[in-house]
């Protein structure tokens, strides 16, 4: 069952804001996030194949991605993000931009993204927090379907976590290797 995602936009600072707390616990919910080999498995919506190009989490590091329908409407879509903050197990601050398929960056498309892990009773509260140029931009992100990727990308994730079942510090060790 799908848990609520939270959705909060805000105007003044041109910020998307999503947010879900995840039966995982924080540990994991930071190693599937910082993790190439786990990050492919769930990111993006539903229905969609994430292919993880490069991976380097730390300042300055990059994270070269791309995002395609697996039913092949549409284009695939390449990113390439430049981590500006890396604050294990909490905070990842980088900045995410469109690029064309040499990964040259489209003018214009850079977004400021802070995901944040805390810890709660329920497990782990994710907050994926998205400023934009404008408030065009902002008011833009859901008929781009951000809000409903990041959403799906949440399912994903807290569904990738948990196949096998319970958590240990060994539980990645255990995971099936083939994705969702």
């Amino acid at each position: 069952m799908r848990r609520k995602t939270k959705i909060y936009k805000d105007k003044v600072r041109r910020e998307l804001t999503v947010e879900r707390t995840v039966a995982i616990p924080p540990k994991l919910a930071w190693e599937g996030w910082t993790k190439p080999e786990h990050i492919a498995c769930w990111w993006g919506p539903k229905n969609w194949t994430s292919t993880v190009y490069e991976m380097d989490v730390r300042p300055k590091g990059v994270w070269r991605y791309s995002l395609r329908s697996n039913n092949g409407d549409g284009e695939e879509a390449y990113c390439r993000a430049v981590y500006q903050e890396v604050m294990e197990p909490s905070r990842l601050v980088y900045i995410d931009s469109f690029t064309d398929e040499n990964w040259d960056v489209v003018e214009n498309s850079e977004m400021y993204t802070t995901v944040t892990f805390d810890k709660v009773n329920e497990g782990c509260k994710l907050r994926i927090i998205t400023r934009f140029r404008s408030v065009e931009d902002l008011y833009n992100a859901k008929d781009m379907g951000m809000v409903e990727g990041f959403s799906d990308a949440f399912d994903r994730l807290e569904e990738y976590l948990k196949m096998e079942g319970n958590y240990g510090d060994n539980n990645f060790k255990r995971w099936n290797k083939n994705c969702l």
